[in-house]
């Protein structure tokens, strides 16, 4: 039968006068349960800090680090597959330059896989940014994207070796842009069509630019097409030898003739508004051995002379 209270004895060593102290059954209970629940505090929180997790608001100093961490490898993965995407763009560049000088581009499967075994894409990943998986693929990828870098340095240092042989060459690659003024409205890549409004693929560059203004050959050439297409309206095509063509579109004039050899820099026509268009612009393409390809890698202003 519990009791309200209890009573304790103090009797001193010193043989002094003893005493009698009453103790309340409830102060008794909420002492002990306090020091249980203080040992317990402790014990959470000791295994909290051997296991890198918290109880407290926002997690421990461990989960605080690894999020951060992970927010930073996440970032890096993706300036990673920025980097692959700017490095196969400067592949196509060299492909084109190679296909203009009448030689063989690179391998495809070498400048992929750089020695052995395709790129190792992080970007594909499932596992968590601050995995040891996901760490190795990065590291692989890095490594993959080095090794293509150094067999393109010296593939443009063989190219431009033979260049430097090959002088006329040069002319022959589209590498300006073909109009002087205006801004880019639309590049190459899906897009939503301006009339169905739904996902099309855009084969070229479009250039906003006042109905009448200059339309200038990005290469030497010769006029191979000269119509007016439901489509494209009134175009150009000039045919630069090695596989390589350029398209001009929605022009209102031409100014050169079919089968008629031009020049880098020369005005071929103007632009307009004519075709399947909703507002005067030049619709620019890059063809290689009859496919397209993205024109922007290869207009080099700043190092083709007019």
């Amino acid at each position: 039968m519990l009791k309200k209270s209890y009573s304790f004895l103090y009797i001193p060593k010193d043989h002094g006068n003893s005493r009698e102290l009453s103790v309340p059954r409830a102060l008794i209970v909420g002492a002990g349960l306090g020091a249980v629940a203080l040992v317990a505090m402790s014990a959470f929180y000791v295994l909290g800090l051997f296991q890198g997790t918290s109880w407290l608001p926002g997690g421990s100093r461990v989960q605080k680090e690894n999020a951060r961490l992970a927010v930073e490898i996440v970032h890096l993965g993706g300036k990673v597959a920025q980097l692959r995407n700017n490095l196969k763009e400067s592949y196509r560049l060299q492909e084109l330059v190679s296909l203009a000088m009448g030689l063989d581009p690179m391998d495809p499967n070498v400048r992929e896989a750089g020695i052995g075994g395709r790129a190792f894409k992080v970007e594909n990943r499932k596992e968590s940014p601050i995995s040891a998986t996901y760490a190795v693929a990065l590291d692989r990828d890095l490594d993959t994207i080095l090794r293509q870098a150094r067999i393109q340095h010296e593939g443009y240092r063989a190219l431009l070796d033979t260049l430097s042989r090959r002088k006329d060459v040069l002319a022959s690659i589209p590498s300006i842009r073909p109009v002087d003024t205006g801004w880019l409205s639309s590049g190459y890549g899906h897009r939503h069509d301006p009339f169905t409004s739904n996902q099309r693929f855009h084969r070229g560059l479009d250039y906003s630019v006042p109905t009448g203004t200059p339309i200038l050959a990005t290469a030497d050439g010769t006029v191979a097409k000269l119509v007016r297409e439901r489509g494209f309206g009134m175009m150009i095509r000039l045919d630069h030898g090695n596989r390589v063509s350029t398209t001009y579109a929605h022009m209102s004039e031409w100014h050169v003739k079919s089968g008629q050899k031009v020049t880098r820099g020369q005005v071929i026509g103007l632009s307009g508004n004519t075709g399947r268009s909703t507002a005067p612009h030049l619709h620019y393409e890059v063809h290689v051995d009859l496919r397209h390809v993205n024109p922007l890698p290869y207009i080099l202003d700043s190092y083709a002379r007019r």
